[in-house]
Formats: structure tokens, C-alpha cells, sequence
């Protein structure tokens, strides 16, 4: 029963990070490429989370056997639901927000099954602690949380590389199954309650913690505020460094593990843990984070020395946050309620960062509120670790101390995290990102705008009437789509369309009669466009047609008539979030539709981390198109060196634009990418 208890722990813990991308996998072509889709699921998660510890809290107020048939009747039903594959009912037909059709196409796919998931850790420790009364099961904690870890490290590195979704839901619903039966065999085992002497133990210590008194309310306070705050520090820390830092695709994975460390390094036994020990590094890398560039003056440090800092600062507040949640656990009879109120904060924590601080913010403040919170909390605790067992004059002499450098430590957090905000004309946050538009002068005195997505800049404009029509950064004219859109000067009524809008500096290419359709996910984008940036305003008053959609690109088209375009641009895959479901063979099949038979497709895959052009390549081939790289070095200022791929049946365009690919080219086969199958590692850049 012993191996049992253990496997059951590893097992639930591993499906439960194991199904989360999956399903959003499935889904995510359905709904669109937003940030939203993945919100809206977490979201969910974090709900039915919350409800299976509330299930979890009052089954075990039930008699044994009541426990084990009601609980092994759920999972049997549960069982019964599988395979966990989305029905195509629920894909949307229209323009229609999509959050209810996805929280019901979850709840009726996985709802069951990742409820009876979520329940485990605290029933299997509840069943354990009566089966075993001598034993802690508080390891079993930790160990649930290292099939938590597991999970998430291997479906990006092991699973999604070797199987498409469509397998990886049965094989996932496969080992559900074999789940339940081991969960089944718990709950009879703990019915049974082992021998006679077990059960006498039990019943010993039913009688004290009965007798013992409960937590009182502060301690039920704490056992919500420590893992909310931790929760929010994982989650701003991760929207800060990817957002703002390094937009490296999967690098959110890398504080989630941490934080799943120090669960298992907390919970495994007290030793690990010392007040001391870790709350005063947790102080130092506070104000390390906090005032880096300061520090480091003219030196300015890499990217990868700047994760490392803030992810430790992330990693030391959440081992002081969980430390201390580990001091406060309470008797058998209330683990129950101990991790309802765990799961709560932890959803609290989630909801303050998804959905609040993005109505209340227009940066990521929360971070910078988090780091000041954070320094708080741990120069608090290493007081209290420092002074353990001194004496009154020690305890004075080591307060002072922690006084003066906490209100040190909070004069420059409070100058170098909410007092250096770079400045801009307009900010702005939403799921999408921070957005904002900077007045900036070049080296001969000329204004521009630049606009920033997070980190990357997305275009920028001269103010100088005469200068106002240049297409900077990624779309000059000797740049792949400044060749085509250049190339149809001569056909007054051509059609282009665009995938992504950004500033819409290849407006500068419209001519008079002229069609450009833009199809963009961000309303907040298309309004600091239109108000900071005069590309579509000149356009029009030269005559050409300028046309918007907002919402998803590929949806849209998916439900529009065909449009004949002459050239279709997409121009969506800058930063770490790509939008997969854009290159898919499937995706494909709906541009296919909308373009000329001569036509041209212009992919824009500039990307620091992601070799894009092998997987264009093969979906090229896929559907018959020729292709040509066009990636030329331009010097002049406020150009980049953009990186497109040309696709056309046309055999005399791909003659007269020969390829000029980029010196780091390098040769990589792929499979053809499809909705329920594609891997972003296998396109990582090594350089």
C-alpha cells in the first residue's frame, strides 16, 4: 500500500500538468492564437482546482466506506467520458467571444477527469495518514509535486515531439485508466485501514486532534496570503522577463519548475528549510533585482545574467513563502482545509495577475509592487530567524539592523523600480501585452515614433511631413515585401492583404485604387496605430482603400468569402508567443483559397530565437508553391535586416527576385506542421 500511495501521488500529479497544454493544444487552432484562449484555460484549471480541494475537504468528513464508493463511482464515471477529444460542436462559427464556448468545451471534455485529478494530493494524504498513523505524508506532498515537475518538463522536450495531440489524448486517457485503479485500490485500502494496530493508532490520534485546538484565523489567513503572494510573484516575474527581458519561446518554464522546487524542497522535511538561511539572500537578490542596471552603470549585463537574478529573487521569496507555509501545517484532522485554503491563495495570486492587474495596470506593475511586498515579508522573517533563541539585548541589537537595511532596501526599490519608467507619449496593457509609443530623436535631430509590442519594437515613423512616407525597421523598400508591394505599382485595383498590423507602415507601398485589408487581434493596437502614426491616414488621401478586421486572422478568413488577393503578408511572428496555428497545413489551406493563382504569400520570419524557414519551406512544398529567401543586410539607419519567405506558383516572380538568404542559413528538415501536430524546440536557434 506504501508503493501504492506514492505511485498514485506521482501519477495524479503528472496527468494534471500533462493535460493542461495538451487540451490547449487542441483547442488553440479553434479560438484563435490570442493569449486569451490560454488565460481563459488557466483560468478553468485554477477553478476546478479549488473545487476538487473542496471535494477532497468534505469526503473525508464521510464514513470510510462512504468515501471509497462515492469516490471510486466518480472516477468510474470519469473513466466512462474518456477519450478526452474536443467535440467539433464546439468549434465557433463566427466573431463570437469565444471564453464561454471554451470554459464549456473544457468542462465537458476535461472537467470530470481533471476534477477527480485535483483531488488527489490532499485525499491520498488524508488516507495515508490513517493507513499509516506513525507516518508523515506531508513527503508525499513533494512528491506530488515532483510528478508536477516531471510533467512539465517533458511534454515540450518528450511527449509533443513524438506524438500528435490525437495520440497523446489517448494515450493520456489510457493512463487515467490505470490511475484509477490505483486510486480505487487507496480508497479500499483506506476503508480496510490496515491492521487492527493501525487502526487503534488511528484512533489514538483521531482523539487528540480532536482534543488539540484548531487553527485559529490568523493561521487560516496565512495559510491563503503565503501561497497568493507566491503565486503572483511566479506569474510576474514570468509576464516581466518574456515580455521585457527575452521574448524566448518556453521560457516560462523555467520559473514554473522553480517554483515547483521549492514545494518539494519545503514539504520533503523540515530541515531543509531555515528562516535564516534563506531570507537573507532572498534580501540581497531583492535589491540586486531591483537596481541592476543601476548597479552594473556603464556595464550593460546580458540577457541571460539578467535571469539569472531575477529568477533567483523569484525562486528565494517563493522557498521563504512556502518555508513558512510548511511551519504552519496543522494536525491530520485539518490538512484537508489546509490545502483548500492553499489552492485559494494559489487561484487568488493567478486571478490578481490575469485579470486584475491588467485592468488596473498599463505596465507590469505588479512585479515592481511584488519585489517591494517581497522585501518586506523576507527581512521580516530573517528577523525572526536571526533572533531564534537569543537574548533580549540580542534581539535588539539585530532588529535595528534589519530596520535600517529594509528601510535602505525600500528607498532604492521605490527609486529604481517605480521612479525609472522610460518615458512614452501612451502605454498601454491588455492580454496581448504592454504596448506603448516612444518620442525619440535620431543622431541629425529627426523625430520619430517608435511603437513597442513588450520588449520588440514593431515600427516607427519620421514626423517630418517629407519624411513620413519611409518604410523603416522591417518593411523597406528593398526588403522582400517592399519588392512585392513595390512590384504592383502598375495594377491600380490589386488587393493585399496583412496579417498582423503593428503601425501599418506597408501602407507606404498603397497606390490609388488600391485595396489593403488588415487583420489584427489587438483593438489597442489598431488605436495607437491610427492616433501616433499617419501610414493609414496618407494612404487615403491618396486614394487607396483601407480595410480592418479585428479578431483572429485565420478565423476570419476561415468564414470570409474569397478575396482574390494579390499578395497575402503575414507578419505575426516577432516575438516568443507564435502563433502556431497561422502555419499550419491547415492555415494554408484557407490562404490558398483567398490568393490569386499567381499570387504571392510573404511570411515575415524574422525571429532571434526561431528558425521559422524550414517549416514555411515544407508547407510551401506541401501545396505546390516555389519559394524564395530574401533576407538583405540594409546599414541605413532605422532599417533592420528583415527576413522574409516569397511563395508563388509563378516560376517568373521566383526568377526575378533570386534568393538571398541570410549568412546563418542553415539546412533543417522538419515535418509538415499540422493543427494537432508541431514542435517549436525542433526550430530552436543554436546560435
Amino acid at each position: 500500500m506504501n508503493y501504492i500511495f506514492c505511485l498514485v501521488s506521482l501519477l495524479g500529479a503528472f496527468l494534471l500538468f500533462q493535460v493542461q497544454p495538451m487540451i490547449s493544444k487542441f483547442i488553440l487552432p479553434w479560438f484563435g492564437g490570442s493569449p486569451g484562449v490560454w488565460t481563459t484555460c488557466m483560468l478553468f484549471f485554477q477553478v476546478v482546482l479549488f473545487g476538487g480541494y473542496s471535494y477532497a475537504h468534505l469526503l473525508t468528513r464521510r464514513k470510510a466506506v462512504t468515501q471509497a464508493w462515492l469516490h471510486m463511482a466518480l472516477l468510474a464515471l470519469a473513466a466512462a467520458l474518456l477519450p478526452i477529444v474536443p467535440d467539433a460542436s464546439f468549434k465557433p462559427s463566427g466573431s463570437e467571444n469565444p471564453a464561454w464556448n471554451i470554459l464549456l468545451l473544457l468542462l465537458a471534455t476535461v472537467g470530470l477527469p481533471y476534477f477527480m485529478l485535483s483531488a488527489t494530493s490532499p485525499l491520498v494524504q488524508v488516507w495515508y495518514s490513517r493507513v499509516y498513523p506513525n507516518r508523515t505524508p506531508w513527503r508525499l506532498y513533494a512528491l506530488s509535486n515532483a510528478g508536477s515537475l516531471t510533467a512539465l518538463l517533458s511534454y515540450p522536450i518528450l511527449i509533443e515531439p513524438r506524438w500528435d495531440v490525437m495520440s497523446q489524448a489517448w494515450i493520456w486517457s489510457g493512463s487515467f485508466v490505470l490511475f484509477a485503479l490505483l486510486m480505487g485500490a487507496c480508497a479500499v485500502g483506506e476503508w480496510k485501514r490496515g491492521t487492527a494496530e493501525a487502526a487503534r493508532r488511528l484512533h489514538e490520534q483521531e482523539i487528540l486532534d480532536a482534543t488539540a485546538p484548531g487553527p485559529d484565523t490568523w493561521r487560516r489567513v496565512r495559510w491563503i496570503l503565503l501561497p497568493a503572494f507566491a503565486s503572483l510573484m511566479l506569474l510576474a516575474t514570468t509576464n516581466h522577463v518574456c515580455q521585457n527581458v527575452a521574448v524566448i519561446p518556453f521560457l516560462w518554464v523555467v520559473p514554473l519548475a522553480l517554483y515547483l522546487v521549492t514545494f518539494i524542497i519545503c514539504f520533503d522535511h523540515p530541515r531543509w528549510y531555515r528562516r535564516a538561511l534563506w531570507a537573507v539572500p532572498a534580501m540581497l537578490a531583492i535589491i540586486l533585482t531591483s537596481g541592476l542596471h543601476e548597479i552594473c552603470g556603464n556595464w550593460t549585463p546580458g540577457f541571460v545574467v539578467e535571469l539569472v537574478i531575477y529568477f533567483s529573487a523569484m525562486f528565494l521569496i517563493c522557498m521563504v513563502c512556502h518555508g513558512e507555509l510548511a511551519r504552519l501545517k496543522p494536525g491530520t484532522s485539518h490538512l484537508t482545509e489546509y490545502y483548500l485554503l492553499m489552492s485559494a491563495g494559489g487561484a487568488l495570486g493567478g486571478l490578481a495577475v490575469s485579470l486584475v492587474a491588467p485592468q488596473v495596470f498599463s505596465t507590469y506593475m505588479e512585479w515592481s509592487l511584488g519585489l517591494a511586498g517581497g522585501f518586506v515579508l523576507v527581512a521580516w522573517v530573517a528577523y525572526r530567524g536571526l533572533v531564534a533563541g537569543g537574548s533580549a539585548r540580542a534581539r535588539l541589537r539585530i532588529g535595528a539592523a534589519i530596520a535600517v537595511i529594509t528601510l535602505a532596501g525600500m528607498y532604492f526599490i521605490v527609486n529604481w523600480e517605480f521612479l525609472s519608467f522610460s518615458s512614452a507619449v501612451e502605454r498601454s496593457r491588455s492580454f496581448y501585452g504592454t504596448l506603448r509609443v516612444s518620442a525619440r530623436t535620431d543622431d541629425q535631430g529627426g523625430k520619430f515614433h517608435s511603437f513597442y509590442c513588450s520588449g520588440t519594437e514593431h515600427g516607427r515613423q519620421y514626423m517630418d511631413p517629407a519624411r513620413r512616407r519611409d518604410p523603416l525597421t522591417y518593411y523597406g523598400r528593398e526588403s522582400g515585401i517592399g519588392m512585392v508591394l513595390d512590384g504592383l505599382k502598375s495594377m491600380p485595383d490589386a488587393k493585399v492583404g496583412i496579417i498582423g498590423m503593428g503601425t501599418a507602415t506597408v501602407a507606404c507601398y498603397a497606390e490609388r485604387g488600391q485595396t489593403y485589408r488588415f487583420y489584427e487581434i489587438n483593438p489597442i493596437a489598431v488605436s495607437m496605430a491610427r492616433k501616433w502614426f499617419t501610414f493609414i491616414d496618407d494612404m487615403q488621401a491618396r486614394g487607396a482603400k483601407y480595410e480592418l478586421v479585428l479578431g483572429d486572422a485565420r478565423l476570419s478568413l476561415e468564414h470570409e468569402a474569397t478575396h482574390h488577393f494579390d499578395v497575402l503578408m503575414l507578419d505575426a511572428f516577432s516575438g516568443d508567443s507564435v502563433p502556431v496555428h497561422l502555419l499550419t497545413r491547415e492555415a494554408f489551406e484557407i490562404y490558398q483559397r483567398h490568393l490569386k493563382p499567381d499570387g504571392v504569400i510573404a511570411v515575415h520570419i524574422t525571429n532571434r530565437y526561431l528558425n521559422l524557414a524550414p517549416v514555411v519551406e515544407r508547407v510551401a512544398r506541401e501545396f505546390g508553391y516555389l519559394t524564395t529567401r530574401q533576407c538583405i543586410p540594409n546599414d541605413l539607419a532605422g532599417h533592420y535586416q528583415p527576413d522574409y519567405l516569397l511563395l508563388s506558383k509563378d516560376a517568373a516572380f521566383i526568377r526575378a527576385h533570386p534568393p538571398v538568404p541570410p549568412v546563418y542559413a542553415r539546412d533543417l528538415e522538419v515535418p509538415l506542421w499540422t493543427d494537432h501536430a508541431h514542435n517549436l524546440f525542433r526550430i530552436l536557434r543554436s546560435r
